[in-house]
């Protein structure tokens, strides 16, 4: 952090001294971060706190600690006075969270809830059935200093008094999706994986399915045509399809695509399937209510046809802001608002939270709540 400070400071008036600083400086932070991650790794070697402004309170009071001990002392006597304040106030606000964590309250009511977390350019979507039995579908991104499963799913279903998973659900081996599965199954009991079972050489998904086997978690292939009903709720698999020309080749082409119903309520959750599937599947699915769209707003998704089908009131775009792809494509943010579709994106409405009795759904996100009446099948 000197070093840092110290490059900004000089670069200005010798900016050939500030790019050795700041280059230091960047090995040191490196090299901090790797014994952190390494730490971290260790059996309780790490908490999951809750996010930011409720995070930042131990930092303000170190601050005030330093603040009332640098008043009338010596230097060495503020120095050991701020220690002892410091190791006290973390110690105690560890203290406070992991109680305070165990007496999260569930997530109560007899409603149907579908949570799409916002993961940034990744899936995750967490279903809460009316019974109270949790299905997680998708994990969030990996990335190379990037863990949403760890960071933010995991936190978020334990804030809703999840300790336990009915089913966790994957659309494919994407990393993007599946890369926070193997840290949410080191840190959830999980009673069920449900996974296409496309072949594919992705280290990640061979060390997801040892992690599975390791743990001794029941594996189901899902197939169009198989489901389970929990709750009232069916979940019924619409594709891959072992009898169509793709089979087995492009890995978001056999992206599990599900259906959720309960009561009139119906809701599609297209993983990063586009449009060569959406063409199979026309006229086998139906009205829609809600459309998670299908490989993050791409324009090789979200077709006229398909929309023109489904006819969804709303749909949600789990997308991250200013990714790489640009995704959501102009050409799918146009299809949907030719056709009228209420667009919900977690890049800009952040985690995404849609309640439905089976007659009306209720959208929660950033902008406000919205609520729609439930179509007749």
């Amino acid at each position: 952090v000197p070093a840092v400070v110290a490059s900004l400071a000089v670069g200005a008036a010798v900016p050939q001294l500030a790019a050795p600083l700041a280059a230091g400086a960047g090995v040191g932070l490196g090299l901090l971060q790797e014994i952190a991650r390494w730490g971290s790794a260790l059996p309780a070697g790490h908490l999951v706190m809750p996010a930011a402004p409720v995070a930042a309170i131990p930092s303000a009071a170190v601050l005030l600690a330093l603040l009332l001990t640098l008043r009338r002392t010596t230097t060495v006597e503020a120095l050991r006075r701020l220690g002892w304040t410091s190791a006290a106030v973390v110690w105690g606000w560890l203290i406070v969270v992991s109680l305070s964590d165990l007496r999260v309250r569930p997530d109560e009511g007899s409603e149907l809830a579908l949570h799409f977390l916002d993961v940034g350019q990744g899936d995750a979507a967490a279903i809460r059935t009316p019974g109270g039995h949790w299905i997680l579908i998708d994990g969030g991104p990996l990335g190379r200093s990037s863990d949403a499963g760890r960071s933010v799913v995991v936190p978020y279903l334990r804030r809703h008094g999840v300790r336990r998973l009915d089913a966790m659900v994957l659309s494919h081996a994407h990393a993007d999706h599946l890369g926070g599965f193997p840290s949410i199954l080191d840190r959830m009991a999980v009673l069920e994986v449900i996974d296409p079972a496309i072949a594919t050489a992705e280290p990640l998904y061979s060390g997801f399915l040892a992690q599975v086997e390791e743990l001794n978690a029941p594996w189901m292939r899902a197939r169009r045509g198989d489901g389970f009903m929990l709750d009232s709720v069916e979940f019924r698999v619409l594709h891959p399809d072992t009898t169509w020309d793709g089979w087995g080749q492009d890995l978001n082409e056999n992206s599990l695509v599900l259906s959720v119903e309960y009561r009139n309520f119906r809701a599609v959750l297209a993983g990063d399937a586009g449009l060569p599937v959406e063409a199979v599947l026309a006229g086998r699915v139906g009205r829609a209510d809600l459309l998670k769209v299908g490989h993050h707003g791409s324009r090789g998704a979200t077709g006229a046809r398909w929309l023109a089908e489904l006819r969804p009131t709303s749909a949600i775009i789990s997308v991250g802001d200013g990714n790489r792809y640009g995704h959501p494509a102009p050409e799918a943010m146009a299809r949907l608002s030719a056709a009228k579709v209420e667009i919900f994106r977690t890049d800009q409405d952040g985690t995404i939270e849609v309640r439905t009795d089976g007659r009306a759904m209720t959208i929660h996100s950033r902008r406000g709540v919205v609520t729609h009446t439930v179509s007749e099948p």
